[in-house]
């Protein structure tokens, strides 16, 4: 099991008990499973192992046969653990492309702003004892004789680094942004069913679409009603 899915089972259920169902639809809404690559199996896989491991305990059952769903809600052990998985992301080194730690925004305000910058600050004084170390091969492998590839591939490493650098130095610095979209996020899962986030969006469209129909009819309440789509569009 990918820690990724399993701190984002154990996220969504610290905020509130539910199904699998709902954190699948939460990650395909978000479009975190084209990100990270989460498929719909392995989060009902990761709720069994959680139960197993006594991080989650099932809650209750709600209806029967192929409707049938499980409730889970968080143990005190899956909250500690949920602190050190993303303890551990916050630490990850980023990749170029499809990083796990790029969606780590929502998971902020599971640990105290200092915690975050004192394991960032040295996260960032590992990735330059990197650069020093590659940078020192660097001068010893590469000559004028080197093939293009060897040179090409020090650079690339070497860059790499410098950009996970940026990154979280920019993650510092906006560290306060960040945990307060850390915490919209949680009071949007709070307060909303992603299980129906299909049938809601079906049914913001129709209703947007109603308006556009009812500003061409009637141009003269445009202005009442031009505010009012824009509300909804924005939404």
């Amino acid at each position: 099991m990918r820690n990724i899915i399993k701190v984002l089972i154990l996220y969504y259920l610290s905020i509130k008990s539910t199904h699998g169902y709902e954190i699948q639809k939460f990650i395909q809404t978000n479009h975190m499973d084209k990100w990270t690559k989460i498929q719909s199996g392995s989060i009902y896989y990761a709720l069994n192992k959680l139960e197993k491991d006594g991080l989650i305990v099932l809650k209750e059952e709600i209806g029967s046969g192929s409707k049938a769903r499980k409730i889970y809600k968080i143990t005190d052990k899956g909250r500690d653990e949920l602190k050190e998985l993303v303890k551990n992301e916050i630490t990850n080194e980023l990749y170029p492309s499809g990083s796990d730690k790029f969606i780590i925004y929502p998971l902020l305000n599971t640990l105290d702003k200092q915690s975050m910058i004192s394991l960032i600050h040295s996260h960032i004084d590992g990735l330059r004892d990197k650069i020093t170390y590659l940078k020192k091969w660097q001068k010893i492998k590469v000559n004028k004789q080197s093939l293009a590839v060897e040179k090409i591939s020090f650079e690339i490493m070497i860059s790499n680094l410098e950009y996970q650098i940026k990154w979280h130095e920019a993650f510092i610095d906006e560290i306060d942004e960040c945990i307060v979209t850390s915490n919209e996020i949680s009071s949007l899962i709070s307060n909303f069913d992603f299980s129906n986030a299909e049938e809601m969006e079906a049914s913001t469209n129709d209703s947007i679409e109603s308006l556009k129909q009812e500003i061409l009819k009637n141009p003269e309440n445009a202005s009442e009603k031009l505010e009012e789509l824009i509300k909804k569009l924005s939404k």
